[in-house]
């Protein structure tokens, strides 16, 4: 039977569009649920991943100088003192030993006079490129001055004639040796034979047969012994200091006119200076170009330089030519030839 009721007819439509419309929005509900993305579940419900082994890093430039940085970091301060201490140490030793100044570049050799270059370097046994400190030794007082001690010693133990030598290093490269040279001045008389003695007292030489000219001989003098090297040895040593004073004094005065170049030697023309009694002293004179001889009488050692200065004086000026007397005593206040 059909409907006829009309309120039934028009709200049939009217809940027909209503579902419609619900239909429609659950459609698009479900529409905009499957776009949307599904929520994901709290964390500490998520499945935790399994942990794989550490992968291998690799060092990069900026890591391994971080690491540097970081070893750096644990230095102290005094720590980088003494390694930069340790470093400078090394590297001076390392100069001492190689660098070219501390090798030995040049040799000078000054003071001899009897004995050549050559034979002092020989002596001292230093060759160049020889390190410059290797031949530092001695004495503590001598390491002290970085002097040559044993190298001196070689030498001045070599020859009676050697009196001293200075053996020492100059930075950079250089070796200085200074010599100093004994000077015979005198021959005393021995059994069978002389010996050559030096300012000092030192025997230089000892030969036979007679005294030769040229070097005054020394007489009266109590000789116990003579050995090459040491000094006379004498029961008494009053005469034999007298007379090397005089003979000093005579020294002195050919070294005070060597300046002015006259040329003469006056110690040559010496013949024997003689100890008597008394502290009495006589010179045996050689008079140049004249045939002749005096004899000189020494009285006090007091004024001896200006004696010994005076005589030569007299004998290069020709003071003593066409005089008769043979014995000048300056032991007064005045000279007086008899």
């Amino acid at each position: 039977m059909p409907d006829n009721d009309p309120e039934k007819k028009i709200r049939k439509p009217e809940l027909d569009g209503i579902r419609r419309v619900e239909a429609e929005g659950k459609s698009e509900d479900v529409s905009e649920k499957k776009e949307m993305p599904e929520k994901s579940a709290p964390s500490e419900m998520k499945e935790k991943p399994e942990k794989s082994a550490p992968a291998e890093k690799k060092e990069t430039p900026e890591g391994a100088m971080g690491g540097f940085m970081a070893v750096l970091r644990r230095f102290s301060v005094k720590s980088w003192i003494a390694l930069i201490l340790s470093m400078i140490a090394l590297i001076l030793v390392l100069l001492f030993f190689v660098h070219p100044n501390f090798r030995v570049q040049e040799i000078h050799v000054s003071g001899n006079h009897r004995f050549t270059t050559e034979q002092i370097l020989d002596l001292a046994g230093i060759r160049k490129n020889d390190h410059l400190y290797a031949h530092v030794g001695g004495s503590w007082k001598q390491i002290a001055k970085l002097s040559y001690g044993k190298v001196e010693n070689r030498i001045k133990n070599s020859d009676p004639y050697i009196a001293d030598a200075k053996v020492y290093p100059k930075y950079p490269g250089e070796v200085y040796i200074e010599i100093t040279e004994r000077r015979k001045v005198a021959y005393v008389a021995i059994p069978d034979g002389y010996a050559v003695i030096s300012e000092d007292s030192v025997v230089l030489e000892i030969e036979n047969g007679e005294v030769p000219k040229g070097i005054p001989e020394i007489r009266g003098l109590p000789i116990r012994s003579a050995q090459i090297g040491q000094k006379l040895d004498l029961t008494s040593t009053e005469g034999y200091d007298i007379c090397i004073t005089v003979l000093g004094a005579i020294l002195g005065s050919d070294a005070a006119s060597g300046e002015e170049g006259d040329g003469f030697d006056f110690l040559s023309h010496v013949i024997c200076v003689r100890y008597c009694e008394n502290m009495t002293t006589f010179i045996d004179l050689d008079i140049p170009n004249v045939d002749q001889t005096i004899s000189v009488k020494i009285g006090s050692l007091t004024t001896i330089s200006d004696d010994m200065t005076w005589l030569r004086y007299a004998v290069v000026s020709g003071y003593f030519e066409g005089k008769t007397g043979t014995v000048l005593d300056m032991s007064g206040r005045d000279y007086i030839l008899r």
